[in-house]
């Protein structure tokens, strides 16, 4: 079927998800994220550690727990490769089985963790292939072979026979990645692909996964706390806080006006060659800033807009509406940006269009952080 790059590939829409609390009030680790993802777009989803991220990731594949874990609402509609759409979250395990590995692939952050030391790589590459395709252990080698090749594997006829303790850490991240590409699929989601990895491997990953993204057309959900690997890999960020998406907007157009004071946090506290400072300025000390949280109203959108925040109290003249996250929206405060808010008298009757962009950065740009 030829690839339309026009046509979503997975569409969040406010999804939820709660987890048990030992008889306390369920923790809401999601709670109403929306992105959108096309072919041959890298999507970053960036915030710090427990904000959702995971989760999120995690739920598309149906890999949250349950129990503990609760779907408690949204939808994930995802186009297969038969051009059918459907809704992930609905899929019984039977049906989920024939598209994790095959449609949706996952490369999670710490390699030695997922790979089974008792079993040679070979083994564990050929595994999802002679689950997912009526090809025989043979055929089914040949595709292992290739698939370390593609991932840069030297002498990939020796290493197929080796075990992950003879893998140095960024060989056995290819091999991950392998594993993960071997069926071709349409979606990879990449948890911290990077992390313990020194810079030098990191690039190669990611210039890896760039290249591979480009040559079969996937869409890579790619999930870190790195601006540096956001800003050079990036085509579209996804910034989340407690569970929200807090900022939405192309890579390009998020470095150059944050609009959150969250995001504006985060990139503020990152060291900057040539920039001296006695020290680097913390999050809370923008979130705190009353001044920081006027901007967004200075955009236009409307005396008393707010920026949503867990810390401070609800604006007085919020209205509760009858909706799941009644205090929150996500409003398009400009074109293709989109910026969480309180849901104050200033946006109470808006209902935008959920994060949706097409956008992929050209080779050629570079962008500051």
């Amino acid at each position: 079927m030829e690839l339309d790059l026009t046509q979503p590939l997975v569409s969040v829409r406010d999804l939820a998800v709660s987890f048990d609390n030992r008889g306390g009030p369920r923790i809401q680790a999601v709670d109403g994220n929306a992105l959108t993802i096309y072919p041959q777009q890298t999507v970053a989803v960036v915030g710090e550690s427990g904000c959702g991220k995971s989760v999120s990731a995690m739920s598309m594949l149906q890999l949250i727990p349950r129990p503990p874990g609760r779907f408690d609402r949204g939808t994930i509609q995802f186009r297969r490769r038969n051009g059918q759409v459907i809704d992930l979250l609905t899929q019984t395990e039977t049906q989920m089985r024939e598209i994790r590995g095959n449609e949706i692939a996952m490369i999670f952050q710490e390699p030695m963790t997922s790979l089974n030391p008792v079993y040679t790589v070979g083994d564990q590459i050929m595994e999802a292939i002679l689950l997912h395709q009526a090809i025989d252990a043979g055929k089914a080698e040949q595709v292992a072979l290739s698939a370390m090749r593609d991932v840069g594997i030297p002498n990939p006829e020796v290493r197929i026979k080796q075990y992950p303790h003879q893998f140095s850490g960024g060989m056995r991240q290819r091999i991950m990645i392998a594993m993960a590409l071997a069926c071709q699929p349409r979606l990879l989601l990449a948890d911290e692909p990077t992390t313990a990895l020194d810079v030098t491997i990191q690039a190669q990953i990611l210039e890896l996964l760039t290249e591979l993204k480009q040559k079969r057309g996937m869409g890579v959900l790619l999930i870190t706390h790195d601006l540096g690997v956001v800003a050079e890999n990036a085509d579209v960020v996804c910034v989340m806080y407690a569970g929200r998406v807090v900022e939405y907007a192309n890579v390009l157009d998020l470095f150059d006006n944050p609009l959150h004071p969250y995001t504006r946090g985060l990139l503020n506290s990152i060291p900057r060659v040539g920039v001296k400072r006695d020290r680097l300025v913390t999050i809370k000390e923008i979130v705190d800033d009353p001044e920081q949280f006027a901007r967004v109203e200075r955009m236009g959108v409307g005396a008393g807009a707010r920026p949503w925040w867990p810390w401070h109290d609800a604006p007085a003249d919020l209205r509760r509406v009858d909706e799941p996250a009644g205090d929150y929206t996500l409003v398009e405060v400009k074109p293709n940006h989109w910026v969480g808010l309180w849901r104050t008298e200033a946006v109470k009757d808006r209902r935008d269009r959920k994060p949706d962009l097409q956008f992929r950065k050209p080779a050629t740009a570079v962008t500051a952080v």
